[in-house]
């Protein structure tokens, strides 16, 4: 364990073996955190925190602060950080709203510099988030999304897994799986093609997926009448039953 001199360490934090952590940052009582994960100077990683192993978090930044909302009364509540994720300048993560409630991040994630996840938020595995996007309280990420620079993303929003944000985008409605958005407000682009590409996923099913996303962009059929065509004419697989029961568990409505 590496331990710079001016760093002022809680006596209640536990630090795992191989452990660094740089000049001037704070860790708060009862932060716990895992074996290899680095930890660079004046960073805040206040009470209750866990992160993981093999964790990088870089300069400035702030892990495990109060809600910034009006009415917060300070209960008890934590931010948890998955192994290997990579935490860059500035980021700042929000505990939760609620007593004993969490702001949960993945493992193996990249949030880039200034980047701010908000309380009560839920950040898959393998997500990356880039510079300045701000993701406002409880927003649900799921796996293996990527998110570009600058975007805002509204309170309660849900994004599926293998979508992708484009820059600058606003988004205040479900982002459908596998598909790409952009512009403020959102709309469906297309399908996440490079990604799914990337994931390995079948011809046939990034096909499937092409054709289900087009029935949604259709501006003669509502969402009930393309959900209704993806299961009149759409061969069902996996990835078509999830990306269906998104689309009907959807509480916000979905970006078209």
């Amino acid at each position: 364990m590496t331990i710079h001199p001016s760093a002022v360490i809680h006596p209640a934090a536990e630090l795992a073996q191989k452990v660094e952590v740089g000049p001037f940052t704070t860790i708060g009582a009862g932060v716990r955190v895992g074996a290899g994960t680095i930890i660079g100077s004046n960073v805040l990683i206040e009470a209750g925190t866990v992160v993981g192993e093999k964790c990088e978090i870089f300069h400035g930044a702030a892990l495990g602060g109060v809600p910034q909302i009006l009415d917060f009364a300070n209960v008890p509540a934590t931010v948890e950080i998955g192994d290997g994720t990579v935490i860059r300048e500035y980021v700042t993560v929000h505990r939760s709203s609620k007593k004993n409630g969490v702001t949960r991040v993945g493992k193996g994630c990249l949030l880039m510099a200034y980047s701010h996840l908000g309380h009560d938020c839920a950040v898959g595995d393998h997500v990356v988030i880039a510079n300045s996007t701000s993701l406002a309280g409880h927003v649900i990420v799921e796996d293996r999304v990527f998110i570009s620079a600058l975007v805002g993303v509204h309170q309660f929003v849900r994004i599926g897994r293998h979508a992708m944000v484009a820059g600058l985008a606003g988004v205040n409605q479900d982002v459908l799986p596998f598909s790409t958005v952009e512009g403020n407000r959102a709309r469906l682009l297309s399908v996440n093609g490079v990604g799914l590409k990337r994931a390995n996923f079948k011809p046939a099913v990034r096909a499937a997926i092409k054709k289900a996303l087009k029935f949604i962009a259709q501006p003669e059929l509502n969402t009930k009448q393309a959900v209704e065509k993806m299961k009149a004419e759409i061969e069902m697989s996996d990835e078509i039953y999830y990306l269906i029961r998104f689309i009907e568990n959807s509480s916000k409505g979905v970006t078209k």
